[in-house]
């Protein structure tokens, strides 16, 4: 019969596995939500963070309620923390992988470029709503521009780094998550029972 802990390990592999490739789904739909489905400035700019961060964030909540109750309802922090950086590691490297490596190099080789002229138009029609000069138009059409080739031609270096900062991320979360999910078994404690001599 495995232990407790090998349970923990298996329950966050399978739902990682899950949470990846539902964030991976939310990913590729985000990039199609803001390149074709819409041209709103607050969308581009909202879409993302409710595809991203905002369903991302209840779907973890309810797969840590879970990883809980499979395993009897109770976990320590320590088991916590260990389950949900587990989950989170699997699903980033499953979204790393899917979105990356095979969606942006296979079927969207230009999903930057892509997401660079939906974001240039948006801000471009914001502005002229606005009633804003060409110049300022120009000015943060440039600074998009910017933002933008900072992503192109990364250095391997540079990837490192950011997988080095983002696995950083993923355990402090989940010390916050693993904080606010924990439950400690409960304990007998034989001084709080009635003395039945009494």
């Amino acid at each position: 019969m495995e232990n407790l802990n090998q349970q923990i390990r298996k329950n966050a592999l399978t739902s990682g596995l899950i949470l990846g490739l539902i964030t991976l789904v939310l990913g590729i739909f985000s990039f199609y939500f803001i390149t074709g489905m819409t041209t709103s400035f607050a969308m581009i700019i909202g879409g993302p963070i409710i595809f991203s961060i905002i369903i991302p964030i209840v779907i973890v909540i309810l797969f840590c309620i879970d990883m809980r109750k499979k395993i009897g309802g109770y976990w320590i922090f320590k088991q916590a923390v260990t389950g949900i950086f587990i989950m989170f590691l699997v699903a980033y490297a499953v979204q790393t992988v899917g979105m990356n490596f095979i969606f942006a190099k296979v079927i969207e080789p230009n999903m930057v470029q892509k997401t660079q002229d939906a974001m240039t138009k948006a801000t471009t029609a914001m502005l002229e709503k606005t009633g804003a000069d060409q110049a300022t138009i120009d000015s943060k059409i440039a600074d998009v521009q910017k933002q933008f080739d900072s992503q192109k031609n990364v250095s391997i270096a540079k990837t490192i780094e950011g997988i080095a900062i983002s696995i950083i991320l993923m355990f402090v979360i989940a010390l916050i998550f693993a904080a606010i999910f924990k439950k400690d078994p409960l304990r007998f404690d034989a001084t709080t029972e009635p003395d039945p001599t009494v």
